[in-house]
């Protein structure tokens, strides 16, 4: 199938979720890559992509660590030399939640304007919002939203007391502009490449100490804060 645009990457982090959704996006995109952190293979119950489909989805299996947010950060070291243009990240729970389907929709949507670059300054996420520079995040406990992602692994607390010093050790001390979370947002390669490999290698690294992770919610936290500070230091957009 021919894409509305050129070299846009999918990336999605599944557990144990049925991803039939996808046929709502093979069309839309050049690529996709299928990260495995469950315990089966059974990626599909009523669609099933054809030949066709099959030649743009790769299927790859990663250790059940860090969710979404250290499938994206081991993508991004793992590509660092050949990034796409376009980048859109993922969860399987898509269908999990009505609000998800949403602003599913809404991203596709924005792939399909092509104004990524334009309108949203490299980065757009449907649960985008400013914060105020002081911004700060903790959690005690956790439990996946969806009954079929839920196990008995224990809630691992963070080594740093809060978000804000999770952040001053492992990726900057610049002062908070801008909050996007869910996991779902699109980003391009510039904004991307602004950042110090570095910093995605020590994601990475706080993101492996378990798959129900204090870490977790702070890096969720941390990607329009990062991708955005392309428009502050290039294009000088707030």
């Amino acid at each position: 199938m021919e894409s509305l645009t050129k070299n846009v990457v999918a990336i999605i982090t599944r557990y144990n979720e049925y991803i039939d959704w996808i046929e709502y996006i093979i069309d839309k995109v050049d690529y996709i890559y299928i990260y495995n952190k469950g315990p089966n293979n059974n990626y599909f119950k009523y669609f099933f992509p054809n030949e066709e489909m099959l030649k743009k989805i790769q299927f790859d299996v990663l250790p059940n660590v860090g969710r979404i947010d250290h499938t994206l950060a081991y993508y991004i070291t793992k590509h660092w030399d050949n990034l796409p243009e376009t980048l859109i990240n993922l969860p399987g729970s898509i269908l999990m939640c009505h609000r998800k389907g949403a602003y599913l929709s809404t991203i596709m949507k924005t792939i399909k304007m092509n104004n990524i670059k334009t309108k949203y300054s490299g980065f757009y996420s449907p649960r985008f919002r400013k914060v105020s520079t002081d911004y700060n995040y903790n959690i005690d406990n956790y439990q996946a939203e969806g009954i079929c992602n839920r196990n008995d692994n224990q809630f691992i607390k963070s080594q740093y007391k809060n978000f804000q010093e999770w952040k001053k050790a492992l990726i900057d001390e610049r002062p908070m502009h801008y909050l996007a979370i869910r996991g779902m947002f699109i980003v391009s390669k510039e904004n991307i490449l602004h950042i110090k490999k570095e910093v995605y290698t020590n994601l990475v690294e706080s993101l492996s100490v378990g798959d129900n992770i204090e870490n977790g919610h702070f890096a969720e936290r941390i990607w329009a804060h990062l991708f955005r500070q392309y428009s502050f230091d290039s294009k000088m957009i707030v």
